[in-house]
């Protein structure tokens, strides 16, 4: 395994690399073999589940190092729970975390919506809580994958690099999955778990074929950079610094049809300074052929100013900021639809799929990584409850205690990316909390671990009856699961109407 000096940057503590000793209490062997495709923050947490479980874990990363890229995410308490299971991962965990940072909303052209507020304050918590607990928190995504990665070494978990993989396969008869790598190797498991993105090869198994999604009319740009280079600029310090020169602060620039969320970021000890950034707008697909889905298609800082002249009014500290920009380092990503997946494991249940690899999110629904998250423990738990000789018991009950809460979650980003978008600013000024993000107590309130440990017995009883007595509990109350697409969404914002939300969504 490569060692983690390959990532730009380390957890302050260093525990990481220090720590020898194995903290966790894990399962005795279950026999089971495990492949997983992709070493993202979902392949990491399946792998470091599945090994507390008790099944033999392997990972194979088409990366040549254990490095991670990227700017920031959301990660829902119902994703966090997992780490007190793991008390130097939680240590190095908490060392990153922004716990209860503030954010301040402002119109595009620079003009403040009301004051910083503790993030706990505008999701309506009241009193002091524990830092640990509160609903939603956002991460440095390399710090995040850093100490995910280092809980991976202290297991002594395999990780293959430099494995690009072509096609995934399941022969039945033999009860294996599959996979074939660019050099025409074959490597088999009793599952196989692509982690491996939203263009993964295991659509061709699950689903037949490639998803190239529906252009929205929407691009987001995305950049993450060294605080200090941003900082040199005295008008973007002025504006974009740290809260009171030293706490983290989120900034949301709200206009018409465009929203920009950055993060002006250090750890608890004042290191690893990042400026996260990123900028979603109206932008149809046609007018930049060039756009795709992929972290190396970078853009220069002009060719962004540039877009949002479409906007205009902009503010100058925004333009300012822009231009602290390093150059290569502003992703251009085309936001496309894409329908909930009908399916997300092979008919022998061979091969699974999970985080974007099952399901895509708007970057607006924050949830994302929670889910992916979510779907790496409930795998684990279920493999557990199933044992060697049902697998694919393990892997269908999996995906019925998922589906309607994966979609329900998706449906929520098309709510609250409206609220960004399309609220009345003229309303806003006066009550900032019309363009909070929804972030409801089924949500986060949830324990996946819990929820599969509690369920698993009636819901894989109830696979293959007529219209499945089971009903799940993780979505929000009152509310009847329907299937939905992005035809009919689209339909909606052409009669001029919003996503509307039926039964107990708070």
């Amino acid at each position: 395994m490569n060692n983690t000096q390959s990532f730009t940057q380390s957890v302050a503590t260093d525990t990481g690399t220090n720590a020898t000793h194995n903290d966790v209490e894990c399962a005795p062997p279950s026999g089971i073999n495990v492949l997983i495709v992709g070493a993202g923050v979902g392949g990491l947490v399946a792998a470091l589940e599945c090994h507390r479980k008790g099944h033999h874990v392997r990972i194979f990363e088409r990366s040549l190092s254990a490095s991670a890229g990227g700017d920031m995410f959301t990660v829902g308490l119902s994703a966090r729970r997992f780490v007190d299971h793991y008390p130097t991962l939680k240590q190095e965990y908490d060392d990153i975390s922004l716990h209860d940072a503030h954010m301040q909303y402002r119109k595009w052209t620079g003009e403040p919506i009301g004051e910083a507020w503790p993030f706990s304050k505008m999701m309506g918590i009241s009193g002091t809580i524990d830092p640990h607990k509160l609903p939603m928190v956002s991460q440095i995504r390399p710090l995040f994958h850093a100490v995910l990665h280092y809980q991976v070494q202290r297991f002594g978990i395999e990780i293959a690099y430099g494995k690009r993989i072509l096609e995934y396969y399941e022969d039945t008869t033999r009860g294996v999955g599959g996979v074939v790598d660019d050099r025409g190797e074959r490597i088999e498991a009793d599952l196989v778990i692509a982690a491996d993105g939203l263009h993964s090869h295991s659509r061709d198994v699950v689903l037949g074929g490639q998803d190239q999604g529906t252009p929205s009319g929407k691009i987001i740009f995305r950049a993450a950079w060294p605080l200090d280079t941003a900082m040199a600029d005295p008008l973007v310090k002025e504006y974009f610094g740290l809260k009171d020169g030293k706490h983290p602060l989120m900034q949301g620039w709200l206009g018409p049809e465009i929203h920009t969320m950055l993060l002006s970021y250090v750890d608890k000890q004042g290191k690893n300074g990042r400026m996260c950034w990123g900028l979603n707008l109206n932008m149809p697909l046609d007018e930049d052929t060039n756009a795709k889905e992929s972290w190396h298609h970078t853009v220069t800082s002009e060719y962004v100013l540039n877009a949002i002249e479409r906007v205009p009014g902009f503010g100058e500290p925004m333009k300012a900021l822009i231009r602290t920009m390093p150059e290569d380092s502003i992703v251009e990503w085309p936001l496309l639809w894409r329908n909930p997946n009908p399916c997300t494991y092979s008919e022998g249940c061979r091969v699974l799929q999970i985080g974007d690899a099952a399901h895509s999110f708007l970057p607006a629904s924050g949830n994302g990584a929670t889910q992916a998250i979510e779907d790496a423990i409930t795998i684990a738990a279920c493999l557990q409850h199933a044992g060697m000789d049902d697998i694919p018991t393990a892997v269908k009950t999996h995906a019925l205690l998922r589906g309607d809460r994966v979609s329900c979650a998706q449906f929520l980003g098309f709510y609250n990316a409206e609220r960004f978008q399309k609220s009345d600013m003229k309303a806003v000024v006066t009550d900032p909390t019309k363009v909070n993000a929804k972030v409801p107590k089924w949500i986060w309130m949830s324990d996946p671990e819990i929820y599969a440990n509690e369920n698993y017995k009636e819901a894989a009883a109830s696979l293959g009856t007529e219209g499945s007595g089971f009903k799940n509990t993780n979505i929000p109350t009152g509310y009847v699961p329907e299937k939905w697409s992005i035809e009919s969404i689209e339909e909606l914002h052409k009669q001029g109407k919003l996503v509307e939300l039926s039964g107990d969504w708070l």
